[in-house]
């Protein structure tokens, strides 16, 4: 079974893109506290983004931290995380995205995704967004389809009574 070991967040939502936060993870739960406001969505966000490369609301121009804050033209915003895949294999992936202030508007783009394993030969073996479809390999190497991470594991509260739906809108999630 696989299990999520480190996260770090740069540059995300509230997290200051000039210096990263580092979060472990214990086996077999983490519970995550804090006062409202503190991050505490924007690190299950980032975990979805790390894992399906879905972020909040499908909206990536607010999940980046405001260059307008940060009183700069451009912000990078930066998730890794750390991880054992379904064959106890030691991963890492990272995503970085840029968000760019113009005049009056703000663009936001993936500037790189990289998987990073440890081969059979104890060498790590990294793989950029333009050899492999990412968001595929991270179904692979969870274990996991990719209808059960949206709908059940980073199923958000407000849409978490759909398995008492009909029967038909549940056959649509899966």
């Amino acid at each position: 079974m696989s299990y999520v070991k480190k996260l770090e967040i740069r540059g995300l939502r509230s997290y200051s893109p000039n210096k990263p936060v580092y979060m472990e993870f214990v086996k077999p739960v983490t519970l995550i506290l804090g006062h409202n406001g503190c991050g505490k969505t924007t690190i299950i966000e980032c975990l979805k983004f790390a894992c399906t490369g879905v972020g909040p609301s499908g909206n990536m121009g607010h999940f980046v931290h405001s260059p307008k804050l940060a009183d700069e033209y451009e912000v990078k915003g930066q998730v890794k995380l750390e991880f054992k895949d379904h064959s106890n294999v030691s991963t890492l992936v990272s995503r970085i995205l840029v968000t760019t202030q113009k005049a009056k508007t703000q663009t936001t783009k993936t500037l790189d995704q990289t998987i990073s394993r440890i081969g059979e030969d104890k060498k790590m073996v990294s793989l950029s967004m333009r050899c492999i479809d990412l968001n595929k390999e991270m179904i692979r190497c969870l274990g996991v389809s990719a209808s059960v991470l949206t709908n059940v594991i980073f199923c958000h509260q407000e849409d978490s009574l759909w398995p008492l739906s009909e029967g038909s809108t549940v056959k649509k999630k899966f």
